[in-house]
């Protein structure tokens, strides 16, 4: 494993303007999440992304066999239980009308030695830029609009022209050739089940001194499952008939042209491949999302030991947002 790259701090430097552009965002985070129940007309403070929860379910991941060394040294028993949430990525519960098919399916394994390990994972993992600024002040203008638009509608008609302007910035940012073709590709499968889609994390994280993404496939699941019916029905006759199988896979940086920890816009290519391990959901094997102890769960990757950290840029800027997030969801929701 000579050939791989080494994690390294740098990777995760902000500059300064980042950093006072990462700080106004996160003050915004905090004013949404105390809205959020308003915003979303529930009782409890809702998550700032993947507010919907379509089903919580416990299940297993059976490791590989005759996997390297450094990758059993983490891994190092042969199965782990894990709770795998299920969501829709948008800011705010949609309790009526279509709803965006950007999905969540984040993993929980528990116990790896002693410590639970989150990864979030979505179907459609390329971020949209790669500079932290332009995504930050977007985010920062979609949360000022929400609250202002749930205080008063009419005040909110002043914050469009900053939302517009951002807006623009994040769309010009966004056009690369592997972006291009992930939409394209996107937009033909948008009305495909939920559970056959592939699903992988936005950007890196650490595997001990290495660099990996994760992603996450199906086992033979039809994605014509459930064709006009809204995805939560669907998803839960689903888990609720039948167990299902995902392949875990890690892709291991070896080379920063092609597989670029910082450029979120392209897809990594000729990287090492592993199957990590075989994730199985019993059927029926629901966990009470609507329980506040469930609803509350955190899959905040950073909570991870550190050998599997999350690594660049970008997820240096989420690690704020999910600190505050987390942490004013959790005591409105008095946890």
């Amino acid at each position: 494993m000579n050939s791989l790259i080494k994690y390294s701090s740098k990777f995760d430097e902000l500059s300064d303007q980042e950093n006072r552009d990462l700080a106004r965002s996160v003050i915004s985070v905090e004013k949404f999440i105390k809205s959020s129940a308003e915003i979303s007309e529930v009782n409890y403070a809702t998550r700032d992304a993947h507010a919907k929860t379509y089903a919580t379910v416990k299940g297993s991941l059976e490791i590989s066999e005759n996997l390297p060394d450094f990758l059993t040294e983490i891994f190092d028993r042969k199965q782990y239980d894990i709770l795998a949430r299920f969501s829709n990525g948008n800011l705010v519960i949609n309790k009526k009308g279509r709803e965006n098919p950007l999905y969540g399916f984040s993993l929980k394994i528990k116990n790896i030695k002693g410590q639970d390990a989150n990864f979030p994972l979505v179907n459609f993992p390329l971020f949209p830029t790669n500079s932290p600024s332009v995504f930050l002040n977007f985010f920062t203008s979609v949360n000022t609009f929400l609250v202002t638009k749930n205080d008063n509608f009419v005040v909110s008609a002043l914050d469009l022209p900053h939302l517009m302007k951002n807006g623009f910035s994040l769309v010009s940012s966004m056009f690369s050739v592997d972006v291009t073709k992930k939409i394209l590709n996107f937009l033909s499968h948008r009305n495909d089940f939920f559970f056959s889609f592939p699903y992988a994390g936005i950007g890196c994280y650490r595997i001990g001194d290495y660099i990996m993404k994760l992603s996450l496939k199906p086992v033979n699941i039809n994605p014509n499952i459930g064709k006009g019916e809204p995805q939560k029905n669907s998803i839960q006759w689903f888990l609720s008939s039948q167990e299902s199988t995902y392949e875990l896979f890690v892709e291991l940086c070896e080379d920063l042209k092609d597989q670029p920890v910082n450029d979120l816009m392209r897809d990594w290519k000729n990287a090492p491949k592993y199957c990590l391990g075989k994730i199985t959901i019993p059927k029926a094997s629901f966990v009470n999302s609507e329980d506040p102890a469930i609803e509350n769960l955190n899959f905040n990757p950073f909570e991870n030991a550190e050998n599997l950290q999350p690594v660049g840029k970008i997820q240096q800027i989420r690690k704020k947002i999910y600190e505050v997030s987390i942490a004013t969801r959790n005591k409105l929701n008095g946890r």
